[in-house]
C-alpha cells in the first residue's frame, strides 16, 4: 500500500493548535501516565513515540524517567518545528516508514494514532521493526471481537477507523518477532495494545 499523506494537521494546526492540545490532553492524561508507569517499572532506557504530537512525553519523562532517551516522530512539520523550538529530539518522518534501524529503540509507543490510519497493519509492523522488547499503543476506539469500519473524510483527508480485534489478534500470532501479547483497558474510551518481543 502507497503511504498515506496526512494533511490535516499541517492544514489546521496553525489556527487550531490550542483546540488539539484539548482533544489530546496533557502530560496527566490517565493513558499516558498508564503507559509511563509501565516503562518506568520495566526500567527501559530508550522509546520512539510514533505520532507525538506536541510530546508531553518527553516533558513528562525528562521530568519523572529522565535515564530514558526519547524521540518523536511526528509528520506534521508544525508539530515537529514547534517541539524543536521547545528542545525535543525529532525526526519528521512519514510514520509508518522511518527509515530509523531495526530494533533502534526499546520500546515503541504510539497514542491516538492507528485509528487514523487507511490500514492498522503497515504502522504495526514498522512499531515491531523498530522495537526491541515492547509495542505499546494506546487507543481511543477501542477493537473489538466484532465489526470494523474504516470511516474516511475526503475534505478533511481524515481516518476515523475502528478495527477489528480478532484480525489484530492473528496478525500477531503469525508474526514471529512478536512473542506474546495483550490488551489492557484504561478506562470507558481508551485501551492499550501491549506487544512483548
Amino acid at each position: 500500500m502507497e503511504n498515506f499523506k496526512q494533511t490535516w494537521w499541517d492544514n489546521n494546526l496553525p489556527n487550531r493548535f490550542n483546540e488539539f492540545n484539548s482533544w489530546i490532553g496533557d502530560k496527566n492524561a490517565q493513558s499516558k501516565v498508564f503507559c509511563r508507569k509501565i516503562i518506568e517499572e520495566k526500567k527501559y532506557k530508550t522509546l520512539v513515540d510514533l505520532g507525538c504530537g506536541t510530546a508531553t512525553e518527553y516533558f513528562a519523562y525528562k521530568e519523572e524517567y529522565p535515564e530514558l532517551e526519547y524521540l518523536g516522530v511526528d509528520s506534521c512539520k508544525t508539530l515537529h518545528d514547534a517541539n524543536v523550538k521547545l528542545g525535543v529530539p525529532m525526526l519528521l518522518s512519514d510514520i509508518m516508514n522511518t527509515n530509523l534501524e531495526e530494533n533502534s529503540f526499546e520500546v515503541a509507543f504510539s497514542r491516538h494514532v492507528l485509528e487514523h490510519q487507511p490500514t492498522i497493519f503497515p504502522m504495526l509492523e514498522e512499531m515491531i521493526r523498530l522495537a526491541s522488547k515492547m509495542v505499546i499503543h494506546v487507543f481511543f476506539m477501542t477493537p473489538k471481537n466484532v465489526g470494523e469500519y474504516t470511516n474516511y473524510n475526503k475534505s478533511d483527508n481524515l481516518y476515523h477507523n475502528k478495527y477489528n480485534k480478532i484480525k489484530i489478534e492473528n496478525f500477531l500470532t503469525e508474526y514471529k518477532k512478536v512473542k506474546s501479547f495483550e490488551w489492557r483497558e484504561i478506562n470507558k474510551t481508551e485501551s492499550a495494545l501491549i506487544i512483548y518481543l
